[in-house]
């Protein structure tokens, strides 16, 4: 008797071995889905399981790079934070550097731009500078930096009533460059801080016109100084600032001789981690949220950024230029 269950439960256990076949693991694949689990600012919320089992049906169905990488953005898209992404190996941008955060939502990282930053000709004692999206490699990052700071001086030259920095199309990028070229229009003290799944905090701040992470001083550059502080600082946002971009604007807010014009942000105020993968892909992976310098989260949901509540579409650079001084001199 003893043996007849015995052997019953011996066919059951290999039928059932029979009936769910081994599903080949892919370690890329998987990779993605630990990090993003236990990395993730959203990684409690999916339903792992069923996330899982349908990412490895998709790369069933299309084994090789382009499976994989379906499977890998199915994954991403489960956390639902609107800023994790996914570059495949084949794209140039994979062996960018994205301190923070990279991109638009379901879509790819901003290409890396030669030119991170564009000085224009002061009108009426104000100096005008733009800066660009920018998703270079490390190496790049001290020259960017360098690039902003002299764009920031050359803007600065004649600004004897203030300055506008532009970032209405800014999508972002490497935040580091953008914000250490800049970082002596910041007050001292705290300027924003990125908040973790877990309540970790990582404080951005400035000291003596030097950006900091922490105590460290992020990028580590020499640069000129700032040739003057302007007085007044106009920030020109829209639909287009996302990501760093909206980082870089947001270290301004509360700030007393700053204002913001244009329109609200895309709203992709969160940081994400850069991992590489073994295949020579690239995720960027959501895993803070921000703070501002009063301590209020932005939650980064994509369509409900900040800044002016009403205001015009940007223009070119020179009419928004004038339109910015006008609304700031009634």
């Amino acid at each position: 008797m003893m043996f007849r269950h015995a052997t019953s439960l011996a066919i059951a256990i290999l039928l059932l071995f029979v009936a769910t076949p081994l599903r080949a693991a892919d370690a890329i694949l998987d990779e993605v889905i630990i990090a993003a689990r236990t990395k993730g600012m959203n990684g409690e919320a999916p339903d792992w399981p069923r996330v899982e089992r349908e990412a490895y049906a998709l790369l069933a169905n299309a084994p090789g790079e382009g499976g994989r990488t379906a499977a890998i953005w199915h994954v991403l898209r489960a956390l639902k934070d609107g800023h994790s992404f996914y570059v495949p190996p084949a794209s140039p941008v994979s062996g960018s550097a994205g301190v923070v955060s990279h991109a638009m939502p379901s879509s790819k990282p901003p290409a890396s731009s030669r030119r991170i930053a564009t000085a224009y000709d002061t009108a009426d004692g104000v100096g005008h500078l733009t800066i660009h999206a920018w998703a270079g490699r490390t190496g790049e990052i001290p020259a960017a930096t360098r690039e902003v700071r002299d764009g920031l001086n050359q803007a600065l030259a004649d600004a004897r009533c203030g300055l506008v920095v532009d970032v209405a199309h800014n999508a972002g990028g490497n935040m580091w460059p953008m914000m250490g070229g800049i970082a002596p229009l910041y007050d001292d003290g705290v300027v924003e801080t990125f908040q973790g799944r877990h309540d970790e905090r990582q404080v951005v701040n400035v000291d003596d016109g030097l950006l900091r992470m922490g105590d460290s001083v992020f990028p580590r550059v020499d640069l000129p100084v700032m040739v003057r502080k302007p007085p007044q600082v106009a920030i020109l946002l829209g639909p287009g600032t996302m990501s760093s971009g909206e980082i870089l604007a947001l270290g301004f807010k509360g700030q007393r001789n700053v204002r913001f014009f244009g329109q609200p942000t895309r709203g992709l105020t969160t940081a994400n981690q850069t991992i590489r993968l073994a295949n020579g892909g690239m995720v960027g992976l959501t895993t803070a949220r921000i703070l501002d310098r009063k301590g209020i989260v932005h939650n980064g949901v994509a369509g409900r950024g900040y800044g002016p509540a009403a205001a015009g579409r940007p223009r070119m650079a020179g009419t928004a230029v004038r339109e910015t001084l006008t609304a700031w001199r009634r």
